[in-house]
Parts: C-alpha cells; sequence; structure tokens
C-alpha cells in the first residue's frame, strides 16, 4: 500500500507540474520537531523508571 502511495504522489505531482500547478514544498521541520519531541518525552520517562527503581 505504501508503495501504491508514493507512485501516485509522483505521478499526481507530475501532473500538477504539467498543468503548472505549484505543489507546496516538504520540509522535514515538522517531522524533526515531532522526533526530538518524542525523544525528550522517552528520555523522562526511561529516567524516572530509573529513578523508581532505585
Amino acid at each position: 500500500m505504501r508503495r501504491n502511495r508514493r507512485t501516485l504522489g509522483k505521478m499526481m505531482s507530475e501532473f500538477s507540474q504539467e498543468l503548472g500547478i505549484s505543489g507546496q514544498k516538504k520540509s522535514g521541520l515538522a517531522a524533526k520537531m515531532l522526533w526530538a519531541a518524542g525523544s525528550a518525552a522517552g528520555f523522562y520517562l526511561v529516567r524516572q523508571l530509573y529513578n523508581r527503581m532505585k
């Protein structure tokens, strides 16, 4: 399913470029921010568990 979505997205972007419609540029900033927040939360939880086991 994932491969089909990628190919479909690629075809749609090519089609929109042919029509002259520019799509939004994907920036990885949002994904990086989510990754950083998840890492910080995970570190906090692991630290809390470690402190409870002492």
